[in-house]
């Protein structure tokens, strides 16, 4: 009954357009855009609601894969979903976003590189992993899931969320004449049927909720970001930020898609191998 309510749900969310872009780059500039230092991630004031839906009792053994500046560990602490107590890694690309992590929460083990390639998280070590708008911007998606699933015990959880657009959707950055949320992202989904063949291809992960939500743009981001990095005490300052950023407005066809995925439990013939 569930499998067959996630199918519904699905056919639901699919799109006008069932493209699918595969892992190869879109356009070989693509990756030539800098990842900003100035560009903060803003503190999230609640966890979402599907993650925290799907969370055990902490604390838990977690990484945030792609973390950026850390936006979500402030309230996994709050809710008591992660300690010292137990291991959780934050994993990015530049390491001046891993230190304003660290700065805040000295315990948390930061590792810089790519979402798809951790080998200092040992396998099948954590019980959840999140991964927040990084699937679009990975080389190889099946490689990246394909870490997830390493690094995630038989039973583990992963949040990850990506983008999502209609086949009409508008915004107003541009790349070779295409409509796209962010010059950077190697891709941007736009068939939910084929997206949920991707992440449970060869058994690796069940699908335990998928949902799509519209993406909504903080007037002010633009300027904020612009201040970033010469305004240090601005990240600090969660209360100001929450009201500067309040003023939003919906994009024409773009979504955020959250999935839970629980990774394949071992069976036996498996540990006599």
């Amino acid at each position: 009954m569930a499998m067959r309510s996630l199918r519904v749900q699905a056919r639901l969310l699919r799109g006008r357009d069932r493209r699918l872009h595969d892992g190869r780059r879109v356009h070989s500039d693509a990756v030539t855009e800098r990842y900003t230092e100035t560009a903060l991630h803003f503190e999230a004031p609640r966890l979402p609601r599907l993650l925290e839906r799907y969370l055990s009792p902490g604390p838990l053994a977690l990484a945030d894969l792609g973390c950026g500046d850390g936006p979500l560990f402030a309230a996994l602490v709050r809710g008591g979903f992660i300690a010292p107590a137990k291991p959780v890694y934050a994993v990015d690309l530049d390491a001046n976003r891993l230190a304003r992590v660290t700065a805040r929460f000295p315990w948390i083990q930061a590792v810089t590189g790519p979402a798809d390639a951790v080998p200092e998280i040992p396998d099948a070590s954590l019980d959840v992993v999140c991964s927040t708008m990084v699937m679009e911007h990975v080389p190889d998606e099946r490689a990246y899931l394909g870490e997830i699933e390493r690094v995630l015990r038989p039973g583990g959880c992963a949040y990850v969320t990506t983008v999502y657009k209609k086949s009409w959707a508008w915004y107003f950055r541009k790349r070779k004449g295409e409509t796209v949320l962010d010059t950077s992202h190697l891709r941007e989904y736009t068939d939910v049927d084929a997206f949920f063949r991707l992440v449970t291809e060869d058994g690796r992960f069940r699908v335990l909720a998928l949902e799509r939500n519209l993406l909504w743009f903080p007037l002010l981001d633009p300027l904020l970001f612009r201040l970033g990095g010469r305004f240090a005490g601005l990240a600090r300052r969660q209360s100001l930020l929450r009201v500067l950023r309040a003023a939003k407005v919906p994009i024409p066809g773009y979504y955020g898609l959250e999935v839970v995925l629980e990774r394949g439990r071992v069976d036996e013939s498996e540990r006599r191998a």
